[in-house]
Order: structure tokens, then C-alpha cells, then sequence
């Protein structure tokens, strides 16, 4: 259903790193972003959904499993090239009232992902005259 709702343009998909966790989360978005550079951000943001390794090491050692060019991610990952946007994302998702992931917003509001939420928002939709079977 979620597909659907941004699939019709009644929804939009957003993310921004929230550095919940201290220094892991720190490290987790900084190698994120790096393997994204290199067009595996994606892989990376999962990989850290499910691993409890958290080292510097570890993350170059997935970027090797990924056949990135481990030289590249690591420059990157040691130099914090993209510490400020990482903060930057942060600091915005708080100033805008999201404190955990995932967060769904309607209308300024945060809340769960749960099957009401999906009839609010079709509901609201229906006010608006916006058909979610659209796309």
C-alpha cells in the first residue's frame, strides 16, 4: 500500500539519517553515504539494519564484499566527507519532530505505520479527490 501511495503521488518517500545511537549511527550514515558514491547506498543502509559491527573495519570490509573501491570508500569514511550532511539530515528531522525511523508524517504530524494510517491517508485523499488507484 505504501508503494501505492507514492507510486499516485499521494505520498513521498524521504529519508534522513537520525543519530539515535552515538558513534555507530555516526559511522553507519558516514559509510552509507560513501557507498553511495560509489552507487551502493542502498546496500549499505540495509547492511546496517542487521549487523551489530559497527567498526570502521567492518565497513571496509563490506564495501571489499560489495567489489567497491575500498581505497576510494575508505578515504572518504576516514576524511568524514560527508559528516556535515549527515548532520545536517539530523538536525533537520529533529527541528522537524522525528525522533526514531521509520517515521510516517500526514500533514505535519508523525506517526506509526499502521494499517489506520494508510486509511487516514486514503481518506484524506478521497476529501481531496485524489483517486489512490491512479498510477
Amino acid at each position: 500500500m505504501i508503494d501505492e501511495l507514492v507510486r499516485t503521488g499521494l505520498a513521498r518517500f524521504e529519508y534522513q539519517h537520525i543519530l539515535n545511537h552515538g558513534p555507530p549511527s555516526v559511522l553507519a550514515a558516514l559509510s552509507t553515504e560513501c557507498g553511495g558514491d560509489q552507487g551502493r547506498w542502498w546496500e549499505f543502509h540495509d547492511h546496517y539494519m542487521t549487523t551489530r559491527d559497527f567498526s570502521r573495519d567492518g565497513a571496509v570490509a563490506f564495501a571489499a564484499s560489495l567489489s567497491l573501491d575500498t581505497e576510494q570508500f575508505a578515504q572518504c569514511l576516514d576524511t568524514e566527507t560527508h559528516l556535515d550532511a549527515v548532520f545536517a539530515q539530523h538536525r533537520n528531522a529533529v527541528d522537524s519532530g522525528v525522533r526514531r525511523t521509520p517515521t510516517i508524517r500526514v500533514n505535519g504530524q508523525g506517526a506509526a505505520v499502521t494499517d489506520a494510517l494508510i486509511t487516514q491517508v486514503l481518506e484524506l485523499a478521497e476529501q481531496l479527490g485524489l483517486d489512490a488507484t491512479d498510477g
